[in-house]
């Protein structure tokens, strides 16, 4: 699968569809999705939009050359947790490519290799069997024979009674690449000639730290060597055996494997014929860990679900894993274990160029002629082209969510929801209690917490069926930014002086509202504090 950082831009949405100046929105919500996601996305206006305009994207890439239309081979699987299957598939296969396919054709079970999207199978397994506690443990409590160089040059050795796992898993722990370990102790045509204590050994006594640990995040292939042996320590198994049993049998990834994909019938995209140098075939097992799986878009797409549902870990772990560790010198990337996130700026609302902030997890890798992209965006409803699915939330919710609601037991409590061209979240329209307005609630938003009846998954954000309650906290209008950070292209000084994240809750619950929804829809709302039950008229 070769891809582009012009496709991965199309697929996302994120080329820029007009000179319009973008501003960032002045209520500075919550960072999270603006409305519920328990909808169908699937035939929604927003998402058939992208899939129709989706080719032509592609097209255009083809006919200015940011693509090479007779080379490349791609597929590419949009999917959801709100339905656990794809909602978009797209292939395309380059005239010089088609002698790589051997079963005639590129569709979903197609395995190529995906190169350093294995580190986060490596460390999902690590999570799965010992719990994300694992972190904060030093490597040297499951690999002993790193420790001993607490007295030596700081300069010249890591001192592993200093890493812990988790350093690793954030590539905060400065142990650098494996390129040179390659070149001493592998050579692919023959024999084997190194063993796990090999490498153990030579991080130990001839690794030299890139960085001081936790100072800043630095991309390290012999860090997550060392973190597959972690993982084969912590079942007693080789690496190989390890994944198989933690994630690859119970998640039923039959076609995800550390070494090559062997036997007749096979459906493989193999460049053999094409290019000498390919990288099919070139199996390390040393290195499995940190770059060397083979899978299909099926496979990938499975584990992504599993990710979201929390089939292996549990709710709150899902939630703790998938959050950013460390910055880079970039305002929008942020690196976690080891997700690779970026952080976008989406409008608000269809056609606005007021823009929130969204976080989409990603994993890229690359095995020389060979490149796989992993992303998941919990902020909408699973992995989509990401302003048509802010989009459909936002349809959904005008549809669904906004309305007014009144307390049959006292008629003079009433509330107005509403989706506002421009603004985030839900608006408070109107709010009044026993004829007494309860505020100026004019520029008042709504956002959702993550809280419901079902369960802490979040899988459930995504139910469409049945009764639901759900959790929302109304966020107090930041006063105007009289002058935003010179960061976010202002005229102010080092901050912007936004304090929506410090409000929630300060004085007490009055900010609670809780949403009863039947099969997506809002039928009531219930204001804890004065125990009223407000429903739809």
């Amino acid at each position: 699968m070769l891809l582009d950082k012009a496709l991965i831009a199309s697929l996302l949405g994120l080329t820029a569809s007009s000179t319009a100046r973008i501003i960032a929105t002045d209520e500075v919500p919550l960072i999270g999705p603006s409305f519920l996601s328990n909808f169908d996305p699937s035939n929604s206006s927003a998402i058939n939009h992208a899939k129709s305009q989706f080719p032509g994207l592609i097209d255009n890439l083809f006919s200015t050359g940011e693509l090479n239309r007779t080379d490349l081979a791609f597929h590419i699987d949009v999917f959801s947790a709100a339905t656990n299957k794809s909602i978009y598939r797209y292939s395309h296969v380059g005239e010089n490519s088609k002698i790589s396919l051997t079963s005639g054709e590129l569709n979903d079970k197609t395995i190529s290799r995906i190169g350093s999207v294995t580190k986060l199978f490596t460390v999902y397994a690590i999570i799965a069997k010992a719990g994300i506690e694992v972190f904060a443990h030093p490597v040297t409590r499951y690999l002993p024979e790193l420790a001993g160089n607490s007295d030596s040059e700081p300069l010249d050795s890591i001192r592993w009674e200093d890493i812990t796992v988790g350093a690793l898993a954030n590539q905060q722990a400065g142990s650098g690449g494996v390129a040179d370990f390659l070149t001493e102790y592998v050579d692919l045509d023959k024999p084997l000639q190194y063993s796990p204590e090999d490498l153990l050994k030579f991080f130990r006594n001839e690794r030299k730290p890139v960085i001081s640990p936790f100072r800043n995040a630095v991309y390290s292939d012999g860090g997550f060597a060392i973190l597959g042996q972690v993982l084969a320590r912590l079942l007693g198994k080789t690496y190989r055996e390890a994944v198989q049993e933690v994630l690859f049998d119970p998640l039923g990834l039959e076609s995800m494997s550390t070494t090559v994909p062997t036997g007749s019938n096979l459906n493989v995209i193999d460049r053999r014929s094409i290019d000498k140098n390919t990288s099919w075939a070139g199996d390390v097992e040393i290195v499995a860990s940190t770059g060397s799986y083979y899978s299909n878009a099926a496979d990938l797409r499975a584990a992504g679900l599993a990710i979201l549902n929390s089939e292996l870990l549990s709710p709150a772990t899902t939630s703790q894993w998938m959050k950013p560790s460390s910055g880079t010198g970039s305002l929008v990337e942020l690196v976690g274990a080891p997700w690779e996130i970026s952080r976008l700026e989406i409008p608000v609302t269809p056609g606005s160029n007021r823009t929130r902030i969204s976080d989409l997890y990603t994993k890229a890798g690359g095995n020389v002629d060979y490149t796989s992209i992993f992303a998941l965006s919990p902020d909408h409803v699973g992995e989509t082209f990401i302003p048509a699915a802010e989009y459909a939330a936002a349809e959904n919710a005008r549809r669904n969510l906004a309305g007014t609601f009144v307390d049959e037991a006292s008629p003079d409590t009433n509330l107005t929801l509403s989706v506002d061209r421009g603004h985030p979240g839900l608006g408070l329209k109107s709010f009044w209690i026993k004829g007494n307005n309860a505020r100026d609630h004019a520029h008042w938003r709504l956002y959702p917490t993550g809280l419901n009846s079902l369960s802490r998954s979040l899988s459930s954000l995504y139910r469409t069926k049945g009764t639901l309650r759900v959790a929302h906290r109304m966020v107090e209008p930041q006063p105007q930014i009289k002058s935003r950070a010179a960061v976010e292209g202002g005229k102010g000084g080092l901050f912007d002086n936004s304090f929506v994240w410090m409000n929630l809750e300060f004085v007490g619950p009055a900010d609670e509202f809780i949403f009863n929804l039947v099969d997506g829809r809002l039928v009531s709302v219930e204001y804890p504090i004065s125990g009223s039950v407000l429903k739809r008229v």
